[in-house]
């Protein structure tokens, strides 16, 4: 890490991994308390808010678990003060009792929550999608690709919680986290941190009873007002084609399936629909991406989240479409994508030869490469 580049208040290009242009993101948003428990694929996100201390004015706190970060940021958040916390999806199984009740409670200040999967479980003790948290919890989510991606989600995710009221989850996966590139810095303009007084919020931070049945309808009703919302972001982007082939994608896996188009020779032969806001969905997107095709290949690491709502969406507008991906057995639902699992699966679901996966197997026996080697196993915040 080059701290100085995340620290820069020039506008400039810098090299930096996901992690840092995460916190560069908070920085540039003005966050003022940032609170977390270590693990890994987030930790450089706590290292790198802790090299900084000193250079602008926010509060740390390094905490007893993931709960209590996210509730600390809570505090901060309910007190109209920008926060952000970061944990892998495990983590977020601590802190899920307080992420439920958020949803009910909304925010007044900016709360964003970085939450990152761990396919291939490299550092964690299961392959657990987090996806499933945000509708569950009715709290938006945006997934990013890149570093830069990662950069702009965080700026807009605190505009997005201080003016719905609500927490944001920016959830990423290790190759997105651990991933380096070329970030665009913007502006850093920081405000002073000021004293709230507490009898002066008049919030009402409290659910029961009535007072919860009351909030969950608020609570749909602005989930629809951000799913209309969502229709319209920047993070939500289609290349359409003259194919009735479409690719539907998301997070890291959009960068792999652009190199496995590249390998299988398709990279004008598919439309694409590459989304960054993965709750609420932006169904009408959707529909106008489906409506004319007759194939879509969903990729996506882990679970069939967006495959699933690609058959519920399909049933009305294109029922004749065929969708293929976890379901049909063209992809795993185990461990992490690369280029070649991608372009093995969009070979398979396109009816065309692709042997560069069992081609690179071959070759490494050859010259007798160990893919894996053994090493004892460590904690993630070690």
């Amino acid at each position: 890490m080059i701290l100085k580049d995340v620290l820069a208040k020039e506008k400039k290009a810098a090299f930096m991994l996901g992690n840092e242009a995460i916190v560069r993101g908070a920085l540039e948003a003005d966050v003022k308390v940032v609170a977390f428990y270590p693990g890994a694929p987030t930790s450089e996100v706590l290292d790198t808010f802790s090299d900084a201390l000193g250079s602008f004015d926010y509060q740390m706190e390094i905490t007893t678990n993931e709960k209590v970060a996210l509730e600390v940021c809570a505090g901060a958040s309910f007190a109209g003060i920008r926060s952000l916390t970061a944990m892998k999806s495990v983590g977020m199984n601590v802190a899920s009792d307080t992420l439920f009740a958020l949803g009910y409670t909304g925010v007044k200040g900016g709360l964003v929550l970085v939450v990152a999967d761990d396919p291939h479980a490299h550092s964690s003790q299961s392959e657990q999608d987090g996806r499933f948290f945000a509708p569950n919890a009715y709290i938006p989510m945006l997934e990013p690709s890149s570093p830069q991606e990662a950069k702009n989600m965080v700026k807009k995710a605190f505009e997005i919680s201080e003016k719905h009221r609500v927490p944001v989850i920016i959830r990423t996966v290790t190759r997105v986290n651990h991933q380096s590139g070329i970030v665009k810095l913007g502006d850093i303009k920081r405000s002073d941190f000021k004293k709230v007084r507490w009898k002066e919020l008049n919030e009402e931070y409290t659910t029961l009873g009535a007072v919860a049945r009351k909030k969950k309808l608020q609570m749909l009703e602005r989930t629809a007002k951000l799913a209309e919302e969502f229709e319209k972001s920047e993070f939500n982007f289609a290349k359409q084609t003259d194919s009735d082939v479409g690719v539907v994608t998301a997070s890291v896996s959009y960068l792999h399936l652009l190199e496995a188009l590249k390998m299988l020779k398709l990279k004008d032969k598919v439309s694409i629909l590459k989304l960054g806001t993965t709750f609420p969905l932006p169904k009408n997107i959707i529909k106008n991406f489906i409506e004319k095709l007759k194939k879509v290949i969903v990729v996506e690491e882990l679970s069939a989240y967006l495959e699933s709502e690609l058959f519920a969406i399909a049933k009305d507008v294109n029922p004749a479409l065929l969708i293929l991906g976890k379901k049909s057995g063209i992809f795993s639902e185990a461990w992490e994508y690369n280029p070649n699992i991608v372009a093995k699966g969009i070979a398979s679901a396109m009816g065309v030869k692709y042997a560069g996966h069992e081609a690179i197997a071959e070759e490494a026996k050859k010259i007798n490469i160990l893919l894996w080697l053994p090493a004892p196993s460590h904690f993630c915040s070690t």
